[in-house]
């Protein structure tokens, strides 16, 4: 005598498809949106780093700038009405 296996029925059959079809799409979409999600955020990142790199690098300047004393020499002359020894100053009126 011959065991009779039980069939399965065709919407099930389907249905299992599917399943077994979608759990690895979900799964491995999941990982391409999060792939995706950290190369955007590395992209803002590298932006942000040339932007502070920038703004060290005209920071450095002004620094240099200090340490020779031009900046200090000017701004104490147009601030502070300061002179160096031996000058003469003329006094313009403003109309």
């Amino acid at each position: 005598m011959r065991k009779r296996r039980k069939r399965i029925k065709p919407r099930l059959r389907w249905l299992l498809i599917l399943i077994i079809i979608a759990f690895p799409l979900f799964y491995f979409g999941k990982r391409v949106y999060a792939y995706g999600h950290l190369r955007q955020a590395e992209k803002k990142m590298e932006r942000e780093i040339l932007i502070r790199q920038a703004e060290n690098e005209v920071l450095r300047d002004r620094i240099n700038e200090y340490k020779r004393g031009t900046v200090l020499e000017a701004k104490a002359r147009d601030d502070l009405g300061m002179i160096k020894k031996g000058e003469q100053v003329y006094l313009v009126p403003k109309e």
